[in-house]
């Protein structure tokens, strides 16, 4: 069964009752957007504290910012898993070496136009590769067709090789496309938040890996 995390943003005005009665849920994923690496800005952190604070799930810290390093400091103590982009700017090693040394895990999100053959020298340093199948900064985006092939391609480099990370899907994900994503996780902000049983979408997802 797939786990589901629901997707949030780091907004000024946010509302930890978005998250009340969803059941089923195995994280927390939570966008930050500097307004540079993305057009989109939302980055008060202060959302990932309520969240620990509201909530015993885990916490994704997805990082959509030009310079992951300078928040680690900032947000670590209040993320389980932190994800930051290979297409933004540092020195990788140093950012998954710093975040190893704090004892949280580490993660790579790659947008969709980067192959994953861009993450070979990394995977066996890292917990999460996480796909994005939308353009990154903004939710309700319509889910890339292609992704599936990407995700297919990780899974059989992964267990050629007998690595450990798991897979994350992230954007446009949904009932009608996640039978077709092979992926450990399945991030989906819209598809939950605005459906009108947000719960019955969530088990949705979970079981799309299930053979009635």
């Amino acid at each position: 069964m797939k786990k589901v995390a629901v997707s949030l943003h780091a907004e000024e005005e946010f509302d930890p009752d978005i998250i009340k009665g969803l059941k089923g849920l195995d994280y927390l994923h939570v966008d930050v957007m500097d307004g540079k690496f993305v057009q989109n800005k939302q980055n008060n952190l202060e959302v990932f504290k309520i969240l620990k604070k509201s909530s015993d799930l885990p916490i994704i810290g997805h990082f959509m910012v030009r310079n992951p390093l300078t928040y680690i400091d900032k947000i670590i103590e209040y993320t389980d898993i932190f994800v930051f982009h290979y297409e933004s700017e540092g020195i990788i090693e140093n950012i998954i070496n710093k975040i190893n040394i704090l004892n949280k895990k580490v993660g790579i999100a790659i947008n969709p136009e980067t192959s994953i053959t861009k993450l070979i020298n990394y995977l066996h340093k890292i917990d999460v590769v996480l796909i994005m199948a939308v353009n990154p900064g903004y939710s309700g985006q319509e889910f890339i067709s292609t992704t599936p092939i990407k995700t297919n391609k990780l899974l059989g480099y992964r267990d050629q090789n007998n690595l450990n990370f798991d897979i994350d899907v992230d954007g446009g994900v949904g009932p009608d496309n996640a039978k077709l994503i092979k992926a450990d996780i399945l991030t989906s902000a819209s598809a939950i938040l605005k459906a009108d049983d947000p719960n019955l979408i969530i088990q949705l997802l979970k079981r799309s890996d299930v053979v009635d």
